[in-house]
C-alpha cells in the first residue's frame, strides 16, 4: 500500500529542507576505502528521520557511528552521563584488538545544510549544503576532529533498554537518588510517553545521584520508579528525556529503535517522535528491524543496506513488504515477481489464473527507481531462477530513464545488460498510473459494478470522480470511505470486474508472465 503523507509529514520536509540553522546532516557519502564491510556508501537525508534496515552484518551500524562522527562540540556541551566528551570520535566506535588491521586509506564526506560556511564564491554568505571530509590517511590517524561543525550528537544504544535492577549502579546507589529541581521538561516527556503507553501519568520527575538518574512515575494511587518498570518503559523515559535535556538542533542517533516496544506502541512513538521533532528541530538516524516502524515513514526515510557480490547496495524508498521479506530470507516459488505498489499486484492477481498465481510471489517494492534498483541487484548476482518486474503504465515512456538508473546501480556492466533489464520488465496497460487506468475502464462498466457494491450507478459515478479528486495513489483510500469499504476490498473488487470486461488489454501482459514461469 503506498504511503499515505500527512500534514505533519509534509511540514517536516518542508523545515528540514529548508533550515540552515541547525546544522542538519543532508548526506554521508564514503568516497575512498572500505570501512567495517562498507566499500561504498551514498545515503542522502532528505526528510527528518531516516530508518536503516538490514541483515546482521551489512553496515547498519557503521553507518550510525558515522552520522555520529559527522559533528563536534564545546567540552561544556550537552553528554550523556558516563560519558567523558559531549563529542563522538571513531575511536568510541570501532575498538581493535591488537591482531586486527586498522582501516587505512579512508575517506568520508559529510554534506551539511549550514548558515556559518567560510563564503566562498558559490555561497557569498556562507548559507547553504557545504560539505567536510574525514580522512585516516595510511598508518595515520582521522585529520581534524576539533575542526568539525558543532552540533550537538547523542548515540543511545541498545542498552538503554536493561533495566534499572540491572544496571550496577543503579542498584548500588537506590537509595542514594534525591529529588532535584525540576527541568521544565517533565509535562511534556509524561505527556509523550503516557499517549505512546496508553497510560496516564499524573507525574513524572527524576531523582539523581552524582551523574546517574533515575525515572519515578505517579499512576492514580501507585507510584513506581524505573526499577519496577518495562525496559519499554524506561526507555521511552530514556529518549524523551534525552532529546529535551538536549536541546533545539540534536541529531538523536538510536540503534534498534523499537527494542522494548510492541507494535500499537511503535506507531505511538514514530507519531510522538515526528511530533517532537517539529517542536525540538531534532534530526533523528536510527536503525529497525521492524516492519512497523518502516510503515510509519514517507518513502524517502527508509532506507535498506545490503551486500550483493561483496559489494555494498543501498535502497531508498523500499516498501515495507519487500524488505521485511527480505530479511526473512521468504523467497519466491519459481518465480518472484516484483511491482511498485499495492494497486499494481491486485491487477495482476486479477488477471491471471490461479495455476500460474500459485507459482510466483508477488512483491511490492515501493517505486520504479526501486524496481531498477532491484533489476541492478539482480544482474549483479546473477538470479537464476525466473524475476520479473512489472512497471506501471505511466513508465512506459521512461523506459530509457529506468534502464539508465539500473545501469549506474549496477556498474561495470557486460554488453547484455540492456537486453537482460528489457527481458525482465513489463508494464501494466495504459500510459497512466494503475489507480487512474482502473477508474477510466470502470467508467465504461459502472452499471456491473454499482450491482456488485450495492449502490446505484450515479452515486458510484460520484463515488469515482470523488475518488478522481483524491489525486494519484489515494483514489481507493476516499472512494472505500465512500463506499463503506475497507480499501483493500474495495480495490479488489475494482480490480475483479475490470480484469474481467478488458482482459484483452491485460492478455500479453498475462502470456509474457506465463512464458517466462513455463521456461
Amino acid at each position: 500500500m503506498k504511503y499515505r503523507e500527512s500534514h505533519k509529514d509534509k511540514k517536516l520536509r518542508a523545515w528540514f529542507t529548508s533550515d540552515m540553522s541547525h546544522a542538519l546532516l543532508r548526506k554521508i557519502q564514503l568516497t575512498a576505502g572500505v570501512f567495517r564491510g562498507l566499500n561504498m556508501l551514498d545515503i542522502p537525508f532528505d526528510y527528518p528521520i531516516a530508518a536503516i534496515a538490514g541483515k546482521n552484518g551489512a553496515g547498519k551500524s557503521t553507518i550510525l557511528a558515522l552520522a555520529c562522527c559527522a559533528f563536534h562540540s564545546q567540552p561544556s556541551g550537552f553528554k550523556l552521563p558516563r560519558r567523558k566528551n559531549a563529542y563522538y570520535t571513531f575511536s568510541d566506535f570501532f575498538i581493535q584488538h591488537g591482531a586486527e588491521v586498522p582501516p587505512q586509506g579512508l575517506a568520508i564526506r559529510y554534506t551539511i545544510a549550514y548558515n556559518r560556511w567560510k563564503p566562498v564564491p558559490h555561497m557569498p554568505d556562507g548559507v547553504g549544503l557545504g560539505s567536510q571530509i574525514r580522512k585516516k590517511a595510511k598508518e595515520g590517524k582521522w585529520n581534524d576532529y576539533d575542526t568539525r561543525v558543532k552540533r550537538t550528537v547523542v548515540f543511545l544504544g541498545i542498552e538503554r533498554i536493561v533495566p534499572h535492577s540491572e544496571r550496577s549502579q543503579s542498584r548500588s546507589y537506590s537509595r542514594s537518588f534525591k529529588d532535584v529541581a525540576p527541568k521544565g521538561w517533565e509535562d511534556r516527556v509524561r505527556s509523550a510517553v503516557g499517549t505512546i503507553l496508553g497510560k496516564t501519568y499524573d507525574d513524572f520527575r527524576f531523582v539523581e545521584h552524582s551523574k546517574y538518574s533515575l525515572p519515578i512515575v505517579k499512576c492514580g494511587t501507585s507510584t513506581y520508579s524505573g526499577f519496577n518498570m518495562g525496559a519499554g518503559e524506561n526507555a521511552l523515559f530514556e529518549i524523551f528525556s534525552t532529546i529535551y535535556s538536549a536541546g533545539k538542533g540534536t541529531l538523536l542517533v538510536l540503534d534498534e529503535i523499537e527494542l522494548g516496544l510492541h507494535a500499537e506502541a511503535q506507531r505511538r512513538f514514530m507519531e510522538q517522535l515526528k511530533d517532537v521533532c517539529l517542536e525540538m528541530h531534532v534530526q533523528v538516524i536510527c536503525t529497525t528491524h521492524s516492519k512497523e516502524i518502516f510503515d510509519c515513514l514517507p518513502g524517502e526515510a527508509r532506507f535498506f543496506v545490503e551486500s550483493i557480490n561483496g559489494k555494498t547496495r543501498l535502497t531508498q524508498g523500499i516498501s515495507s513488504d519487500f524488505a521485511f521479506s527480505k530479511l526473512s530470507s521468504i523467497t519466491g516459488l519459481e518465480a518472484d515477481i516484483y511491482v511498485e505498489d499495492e494497486t499494481a499486484k491486485a491487477i495482476l492477481l486479477a488477471c491471471l489464473p490461479a495455476a500460474l498465481r500459485a507459482r510466483a510471489t508477488f512483491s511490492v517494492i515501493g517505486s520504479a527507481t526501486a524496481l531498477a534498483r532491484q533489476l541492478a541487484a539482480l544482474y549483479v548476482r546473477r538470479e537464476v531462477k525466473t524475476v520479473l518486474a512489472v512497471f506501471d503504465g505511466d513508465q512506459s515512456s521512461k523506459i530509457k530513464d529506468n534502464l539508465a538508473h539500473a545501469k549506474r546501480m549496477a556498474e561495470n556492466v557486460k554488453p547484455d545488460f540492456d537486453e537482460w533489464f528489457h527481458s525482465h520488465s513489463l508494464y501494466l496497460p495504459g500510459d497512466a498510473w494503475p489507480e487512474l487506468w482502473l477508474l477510466q475502464k470502470a467508467n465504461e462498466v459502472v452499471d456491473q459494478l454499482a450491482a456488485l457494491l450495492g449502490t446505484s450507478s450515479d452515486d458510484l459515478l460520484d463515488v469515482i470522480e470523488y475518488g478522481l479528486q483524491a489525486g494519484k495513489h489515494n483514489e481507493f483510500h476516499e472512494m472505500a470511505r465512500h463506499l463503506g469499504l475497507e480499501q483493500a476490498q474495495c480495490l479488489s473488487l475494482f480490480t475483479t470486474v475490470v480484469a474481467s470486461n478488458f482482459s484483452e488489454e491485460l492478455a500479453e501482459l498475462a502470456q509474457r508472465i506465463q512464458a517466462a514461469i513455463e521456461g
